[in-house]
């Protein structure tokens, strides 16, 4: 994890201050910019428990800020980066969550998948194939938390016991279709990859209407993913394997 120290900028102070805000230890407004105020407020963590409170966001402070990792922020856009420490995060507070990859975007972040549930009814969920969509990430993985939460203490989610949904559905969901494409709108690319950003700015200057780079939608190389109307067609693959979806709309599909 990268050290954040006074002077930081970008998503992930944003989601530091965030964690900190739910945590109860700042209360100030969520800008991307570690100043004095994150700054005592990382002193303040640090103190609670019981490492050396020098106001810098280090190996160690990251380590115990990394219990929060499964709560997902939903004040702050939501880039790959903060994916990945939710991810991590969902890995320590929810084991039964099986995750794994399903391939690569064009700059070789992983496009990752969890599975919640062993039941026989498949159902499918993914988010930001438009990348200016990112919000629908955060929703998902939101309810992926409070889901999984449900189901850690044996309770319901809007009247239906996560148990039994455990064990009558297998619920999988691929949080983050377009992660290059939601890292450039997000600030991501703009910070760390430069070079990509221009290169990005050259091609939406072809679409002058179109606000850069919040009305991106592409993936980084600018490749449009068309928008999913309800369908019920029978697809097959290049090995003949039949797909025969009931019923799929945006992003979801009851299989």
């Amino acid at each position: 994890m990268e050290t954040l120290k006074l002077g930081s900028t970008g998503t992930l102070v944003q989601y530091l201050q965030s964690l900190l805000k739910t945590l109860g230890f700042y209360k100030n407004n969520i800008d991307g910019i570690f100043g004095n105020q994150t700054k005592s407020a990382v002193s303040v963590f640090q103190k609670n428990f019981g490492i050396s409170a020098d106001g810098i966001v280090g190996k160690q402070t990251w380590q115990k800020l990394s219990n929060f990792f499964y709560i997902v922020p939903t004040d702050i856009p939501y880039g790959s980066n903060i994916l990945e420490i939710n991810l991590q995060g969902f890995k320590q507070k929810f084991p039964f969550l099986l995750q794994g990859n399903i391939g690569y975007s064009a700059l070789g972040k992983n496009i990752q998948y969890l599975r919640f549930g062993k039941g026989k009814k498949e159902v499918f969920y993914s988010a930001s194939i438009h990348a200016n969509e990112y919000i629908t990430s955060t929703l998902l993985m939101k309810f992926l938390e409070n889901l999984s939460t449900a189901y850690l203490n044996n309770s319901s989610i809007w009247g239906y016991p996560a148990n039994y949904l455990f064990n009558q559905v297998s619920l999988y969901v691929v949080p983050m279709i377009n992660p290059d494409g939601v890292d450039l709108v997000v600030g991501n690319i703009e910070k760390y990859f430069p070079d990509i950003y221009e290169y990005t700015k050259s091609l939406s200057n072809n679409y002058p209407s179109i606000p850069f780079p919040s009305g991106w939608k592409a993936n980084i190389n600018g490749v449009v993913f068309f928008n999913f109307q309800p369908f019920d067609l029978k697809l097959k693959s290049n090995k003949g394997v039949v797909f025969n979806p009931h019923l799929c709309y945006n992003h979801f599909c009851i299989l």
